[in-house]
């Protein structure tokens, strides 16, 4: 059970999309992601919201939200063990429908 996870308006709607159709569609399993390790979004010092909000939070589940790419939200994992932030996607089946994701 998930006691604590932040919703995040994440605006970069050409990062958020090319990681689901990779780790969904291309490298996964017909919506199914199959290996969550080879395909994160990493965070950079420069952009400085996103950033700011994920520093420090290694471990935690995060919803992010983009209108433009996911109905609803997706669930990503916060990594900071490599040296630098990444978001890793957790949500395990994405179905595409009118141009947007649907995640569950």
């Amino acid at each position: 059970m998930i006691k604590h996870e932040i919703k995040v308006e994440f605006s970069n709607s050409d990062v958020l999309k090319s990681i689901i159709e990779k780790a969904y569609f291309e490298e996964g399993y017909m919506g199914k992601i199959l290996r969550k390790e080879d395909h994160f979004i990493k965070i950079v010092e420069s952009d400085e919201i996103n950033y700011t909000i994920f520093k420090g939070l290694n471990g935690i589940t995060t919803k992010i939200i983009n209108e433009e790419v996911v109905d609803g939200a997706m669930r990503f994992m916060v990594d900071e063990t490599q040296g630098e932030l990444r978001l890793y996607p957790i949500s395990i089946y994405c179905v595409k429908e009118e141009g947007r994701y649907i995640f569950y």
